[in-house]
């Protein structure tokens, strides 16, 4: 990088409009608004949880032209493990800004001791893929993007499953059962950490506070109570699916969470709530339906097959150890 041309310096609060703009240029696929951003940063107020972000700007405009940031990861916490993410906009690639970037975000890190750090890159960017590779990172897993377009159904209503789910138990939603009911968060926050304890990680998983869990879950823009599909038996939430409302894609709903609690898998719960789920997307005028999926989690990949979503990219995970 040509310092004499661009300045590192830590990012500020005035940063995120900049920071926005600069992700949606790089992944057009995936916009994000400033205040998603700024919501998204509100759980690191914790104590013990390091989020450094740092910011490339042109010296003779003043504008911002990269990012980078070295973060905890809450839902695998422990504190010599980061994930390191760089970004640069398109219009300034092939200076050497994001390999300077990254040297110093390395460097931050071995000064706080780290011994892992982790990154994700898209498959179909051969640049990028070249980057993370080039930078030592070696692969552990793969993550689908898929879609699923409601116009092309024929039917949303039809089940993916063998057979119905048994008697006994209530579909229902967190609008229906009190959205604002602190025990009615308390019980979806226990299903969350219960039915998510064996999900795919490239750490060990640690658990959310709750307050971690209800600034994902309960609040901010993409926050969709009537969308919080739950399957309760009795007053125990057993089976949960998500959608998450997308402002920067309004015609577009993103599919959280879906779980199940080890002792109720195999019964089409998980299933039948992302059928409710894709009839209720359907019903409210949206186009996609939009879902993440590990490549070690193939009983969910299952579902999402039968239910017609397709691949729209891939990306790559993986980890670079530190001396």
């Amino acid at each position: 990088m040509d310092d004499s041309r661009y300045s590192l310096r830590p990012f500020r609060d005035d940063d995120y409009e900049t920071l926005s703009r600069i992700g949606s240029r790089i992944n057009p696929d995936f916009p994000v608004t400033a205040v998603e951003l700024r919501q998204w940063n509100q759980m690191y107020r914790e104590p013990g949880l390091v989020k450094l972000d740092f910011f490339v700007d042109d010296r003779s405009s003043g504008a911002g032209v990269a990012y980078g940031s070295l973060r905890h990861a809450p839902e695998m916490f422990h504190p010599h493990r980061y994930w390191v993410e760089v970004g640069v906009d398109p219009g300034h690639r092939h200076q050497g800004i994001g390999r300077a970037v990254f040297d110093h975000l390395e460097s931050v890190a071995q000064r706080r001791s780290a011994e892992t750090l982790w990154a994700s890159v898209r498959a179909e960017d051969e640049r990028s893929l070249r980057f993370f590779e080039r930078t030592g990172f070696t692969e552990r897993r793969r993550v689908w993007m898929s879609r699923l377009t409601l116009e092309a159904l024929t039917t949303a209503g039809h089940r993916d499953g063998t057979s119905a789910p048994e008697s006994g138990v209530t579909f229902t939603t967190l609008s229906e059962e009190g959205a604002d009911r602190p025990e009615v968060r308390e019980r979806i926050y226990r299903l969350d950490i219960e039915a998510n304890r064996d999900a795919p990680r490239l750490g060990t998983g640690t658990d959310l506070t709750f307050e971690q869990y209800s600034e994902i879950a309960f609040r901010g823009t993409r926050y969709f109570p009537e969308a919080v599909f739950l399957a309760r038996v009795g007053e125990e939430y057993v089976s949960m699916s998500t959608l998450h409302r997308l402002p920067a894609e309004p015609d577009t709903v993103l599919v959280g969470f879906t779980g199940t609690l080890p002792s109720y898998r195999g019964r089409h719960l998980a299933s039948e709530l992302k059928r409710r789920a894709v009839e209720f997307a359907r019903a409210r005028g949206y186009r996609f339906v939009r879902t993440f999926n590990d490549s070690d989690n193939p009983r969910i990949w299952a579902i999402n097959q039968r239910m017609g979503f397709q691949v729209q990219s891939v990306w790559v995970r993986g980890e670079k150890r530190l001396a």
